[in-house]
């Protein structure tokens, strides 16, 4: 990515940012008064608010490669870019919020892996923990750590003319590993706080530096209509272009179903932002206020690129290599010297919140759920003493160092780990019916865990040999994009299949641990048998409210209001202002409809839950 060379002004900007960055991430925990042992250094206390850990979950998702990403599909796809991230995240993270966060919260339990302590029984329990524990370290947190860390490598590198890895790291790591060491989770909290504020200033400033050299919104898209004669209907468009090289309904739709299913019934970095959370009701708020940070930084980042399709048309129709660097292209053409640091200070910003949220609860999934499973009598782990911290420190410090070796050796790891990551995708459904279904025992999940793999591979061979599916590969690079998302859903349907047919023919769960699991984290959906005798016992007569339904309606809602709002605001950058104020309304009414809604259902769902265990 090409960078302006940084002058002396940008590189004091980066290093203020560091330094405040450092500052407050060490005396968070201080702030918060959140306490000693675990529960203060891994979970501050279990004191933090709603919106605070959902704008801290939305900037951990801001990674190395989001700007180039984000902004070469911008260059190619134009204003329709919102639907990549709306399909992917809105609906999935409603769901969380209405369905799944008061449970979480509720159970009183500090990591994910930790909920299969209580939902199976006997040593499967304890197999299924310790290995999800380490899948989620080895698979989800170490190759994303060594891409944060190659990705700071990369802004620095063009930059202060830094070649040597080792160097940037020299640079970056003593202030991330002092506050994260220092403070815990709540200096990742607080200094999340402070990198989403750098992301949107240094954005802010970009697009409006970009208005203004276009003349404004309605200058901007007389430009864009004059570069792109053929094409800036669809730049411009509100909805997803019919036929789009790149990004057309067809994919905007396996967008939608991939990432959607089996989402909340599962959790790692999203849980530790539940489990923190100082009530179930603000850990229900975590998830919508994560989707309103995270667009707002998205919307943010790629709205300029609108400046540079008017100004460069030919990046329309350029490669992914090519459209990769619009990012660098804006900030060269449009930041002046001390701005371009704040820009840079943005980068780095989504990088760190990266790096020390894994470096965090990878150590705290590694003492709880692999550490103390094994070595149960162990005082060393006692989760209230000084000693349990300083053992998580120093797994904090491995889990670094694997991190370390991920970058050093980046490419070809990066590509084994999103290959893993894509084949267990396939098992996705099993998480809801993990939460939803008595049935499931620990046999479907082992045939879940097995078959996703299998079904995953066995289609990428099969499905290339049919003539039709090797047609529609072999028309373009995004054509076969799009026919990969589909084996992904088909994959998920087969595994789906088989998971279901093991669990219906197997016998379930011992009644003791289907009873204590439902007494404890009252799933909602099936649960019929169990239901009626844990709510005997308890005297329970009044009738199980219907929240499954209710929370999915009230999540649809929901997902109309967010996506409308982005949808307005991106028009009202082009000038379109009726459309804006149509979207404008519709959001409006949507937020009217949705937040009473939310207050209702989110007390239904405590008053149906037994008082929580934290």
């Amino acid at each position: 990515m090409p960078f302006a060379t940084a002058h002396t002004i940008d590189a004091v900007v980066i290093g203020i940012y560091l330094l405040v960055s450092f500052g407050l991430g060490a005396f968070a925990s201080r702030i918060l008064h959140t306490g000693g042992g675990e529960e203060g250094y891994y979970l501050a206390g279990r004191r933090i608010p709603g919106w605070v850990n959902g704008i801290s979950y939305a900037v951990t998702a801001m990674n190395a490669d989001v700007a180039p990403l984000y902004c070469g599909l911008t260059a190619v796809i134009g204003l329709p870019i919102a639907w990549y991230y709306l399909s992917r995240f809105t609906f999935a993270w409603m769901l969380v919020a209405l369905l799944f966060a008061v449970r979480w919260r509720s159970m009183g339990i500090r990591t994910g892996p930790e909920f299969y302590s209580i939902r199976f029984g006997g040593h499967g329990a304890k197999f299924v923990r310790v290995y999800s524990a380490l899948f989620a370290i080895a698979i989800n947190m170490i190759p994303w750590l060594g891409a944060g860390l190659l990705g700071t490598h990369k802004i620095l590198s063009p930059v202060f003319g830094i070649e040597s890895k080792v160097t940037t790291l020299t640079l970056v790591l003593p202030l991330l590993i002092a506050y994260v060491w220092i403070s815990g989770f709540a200096g990742v909290v607080f200094t999340d706080v402070l990198q989403s504020g750098v992301i949107v200033l240094a954005s802010v400033i970009l697009l409006a530096t970009v208005l203004v050299d276009h003349g404004g919104p309605v200058g901007l898209a007389e430009e864009l209509v004059t570069a792109h004669p053929a094409e800036h209907e669809q730049i411009m468009s509100v909805f997803p272009v019919p036929g789009h090289a790149v990004l057309g309904p067809l994919v905007v739709l396996a967008w939608f179903i991939v990432p959607t299913i089996g989402r909340g019934g599962s959790v790692d970095l999203d849980g530790q932002r539940l489990f923190s959370a100082r009530s179930s009701r603000e850990a229900a708020k975590v998830p919508i206020w994560a989707a309103g940070a995270l667009y707002l930084m998205l919307l943010l980042l790629t709205l300029p690129v609108l400046g540079l399709l008017a100004s460069r048309p030919e990046l329309y129709h350029a490669s992914p290599s090519v459209r990769e660097e619009t990012y660098g292209m804006l900030l060269d053409e449009h930041l002046p010297v001390g701005v371009l640091g704040i820009a840079l200070a943005a980068l780095l910003a989504s990088v760190m919140s990266t790096i020390d949220s894994h470096m965090n609860y990878g150590a705290q999934t590694f003492v709880n759920d692999v550490l103390r499973q094994i070595l149960p009598e162990s005082k060393w782990l006692d989760p209230d003493s000084s000693t349990c911290v300083w053992v998580g420190r120093l797994a904090m410090l491995g889990i670094l160092a694997c991190g370390v070796s991920v970058m050093l050796a980046a490419e070809s790891l990066f590509r084994i780990a999103i290959i893993i990551a894509g084949m267990f995708a396939s098992s996705a459904a099993f998480f809801w019916a993990q939460w939803w279904w008595w049935r499931v025992n620990f046999y479907s999940w082992i045939a879940a865990m097995v078959s996703g793999p299998l079904v995953y591979f066995g289609l990428g061979w099969l499905l290339p040999h049919n003539e039709w599916w090797a047609a529609q590969i072999a028309v373009s690079p995004a054509n076969a994009d799009t026919m990969a998302m589909l084996q992904a859903v088909i994959s998920i349907g087969l595994t789906t299949v088989v998971w279901f047919n093991v669990a219906l023919f197997t016998s379930p769960e011992s009644e003791a641990t289907l009873c204590n699991f439902y007494h404890r984290a009252r799933p909602l959906g099936w649960w019929g048998p169990i239901r009626k005798k844990v709510l005997a016992e308890e005297g329970n007569l009044n009738p199980v409210p219907r929240l499954l339904l209710s929370g999915t309606l009230i999540a649809i809602v929901g997902t109309l209001w967010v996506a409308s709002a982005v949808l307005g605001i991106s028009q009202i950058v082009v000038g379109q202002y009726t459309q804006a104020l149509i979207l404008g309304l519709i959001s409006l009414a949507g937020a009217a409809l949705f937040l009473p809604l939310f207050r209702w259902h989110i007390q239904r769902m405590e008053d149906s839950q037994i008082a929580p265990h934290v």
